[in-house]
């Protein structure tokens, strides 16, 4: 099963979506099912992962509604309070619905540097463990250091890296760094990185594919072609690019370094990460 494994849905308000924008008028618009079936089909794609795009229980719910109402829509990574005293009380009302593989906050958007090591922040993780969750990681790559003392904390908790940890492609500046906290964080055996998002990181309008190459051959080396996975990051991906363009850059850069492993980045890593 081929998967992308990083998606979002929204009807489009401003009031949920107030990141969307005034230059971004591309997303200002609703993204749903029906609009990305016919894109998977044409890019040889069978399934996809739905991601929270709003911090509420709500988009959980209705993330949920969405995948039992398509099928090709195979896990959701939704969003809880994971710092909540009742965070155990409100897993119980999601166990009915098995198509809810794990959870996300948006991270990167907290002012609070180190918001993730709160006490009752790794808590509430240790709690989605317990509950055999797995955890999505939205970070900028400032932030990786923070990261790096939270994995570290949470052994047991399966955890992916989204979009790289979102270096500045488009400065070119800080790679060095970068690669050495990625890697540091590669360390850890419980965490795997999504391929995603990275033409947003870049010039959305002269990004060239060369762009990304050293990118990609620093992840690959650290987390290895079994521990990473494919991601779209569509639609928020047409800020600077096609669908199509954004699986090229990957494809082309797999079936040059890593061609026997294809299968799984495009597939298999993500059904093994949430349990497809």
């Amino acid at each position: 099963m081929k998967i992308d494994s990083h998606q979002h849905f929204w009807r489009y308000n401003q009031a949920d979506y107030g990141w969307i924008g005034e230059q971004e008028q591309v997303l200002k618009r609703d993204f749903l099912p029906s609009d990305l079936a016919p894109i998977l089909s044409s890019n040889q794609l069978d399934a996809c992962v739905a991601v929270q795009a709003r911090q509420s229980d709500s988009e959980t719910q209705w993330l949920i509604e969405l995948a039992n109402d398509n099928s090709f829509i195979k896990a959701v990574v939704g969003w809880i309070d994971i710092a909540a005293d009742t965070l155990s009380e409100q897993l119980a009302q999601y166990a009915s619905h098995p198509v809810l593989k794990g959870f996300r906050h948006v991270i990167q958007d907290e002012p609070d540097a180190n918001f993730m090591l709160r006490p009752e922040f790794i808590r509430g993780l240790k709690v989605l463990a317990k509950h055999d969750y797995c955890y999505d990681l939205l970070i900028f790559a400032k932030q990786l250091p923070q990261a790096i003392e939270l994995v570290k904390s949470i052994p047991e908790l399966p955890i992916v890296v989204d979009h790289i940890a979102k270096p500045e492609i488009a400065a070119d500046i800080g790679f060095a760094q970068w690669q050495t906290y990625m890697q540091q964080i590669a360390d850890c055996p419980n965490t795997m990185c999504k391929v995603s998002g990275m033409v947003t990181e870049a010039d959305h309008q002269n990004w060239q594919a060369e762009d990304f190459q050293k990118y990609l051959a620093a992840v690959f080396d650290a987390f290895g072609p079994q521990r990473i996975m494919f991601g779209s990051d569509w639609p928020v991906c047409l800020l600077a690019a096609e669908y199509s363009q954004v699986k090229a850059i990957v494809e082309d850069f797999v079936k040059t370094n890593y061609p026997q492993q294809f299968a799984a980045i495009f597939g298999g890593n993500a059904q093994t990460f949430y349990r497809i």
